[in-house]
């Protein structure tokens, strides 16, 4: 089967048959990642007899599930590449918050940032650092407001 020429980067919206074997494959290879670290083999065949074997990284392949979930649900995918130092907006992009927040972030010492020929560049891991605090402390709070409800007996 030859795929249609795309270019890298255009959406790409699937058909309702390409849907429907995109949730299947999905549902597969998520119970097959389920507990494995590292890399995956994988035999892709040609035919009933030829085929190759490649690895791929496991975070690659978590990757290849969000594609097959959304396909499967007939949504248009596209892949959004970082490098690893970003400007403001995809900061704020990865941390859905606006690019505002983000400066505020950067200038009270939250996220850290260097300047490189008049331009603000954030280091993609000192970003997901922080979403990670951000999230735990969300969770902290949301816990706490649990407790504190079932203490009223507001919440079952």
């Amino acid at each position: 089967m030859k795929l249609p020429n795309y270019r890298i980067g255009d959406p790409i919206l699937p058909t309702e048959s390409e849907a429907a074997m995109a949730l299947a494959s999905s549902h597969i290879l998520a119970s097959y990642l389920e507990n494995r670290e590292g890399s995956c083999t994988i035999k892709l065949m040609e035919d009933e007899t030829n085929g190759k074997t490649i690895e791929i990284p496991a975070h690659v392949m978590q990757l290849l599930v969000e594609i097959l979930v959304h396909t499967g649900m007939e949504h248009p995918v596209k892949i959004k590449p970082y490098t690893k130092e970003l400007a403001d907006y995809q900061a704020a992009d990865i941390l859905g918050i606006t690019r505002h927040q983000v400066w505020e972030l950067m200038n009270s010492g939250k996220i850290p940032y260097k300047i490189v020929r008049n331009v603000h560049r954030i280091n993609y891991q000192d970003v997901i650092e922080y979403k990670k605090q951000d999230d735990a402390r969300r969770d902290q709070i949301m816990d706490e407001l649990v407790a504190e409800s079932q203490a009223l007996g507001l919440y079952d």
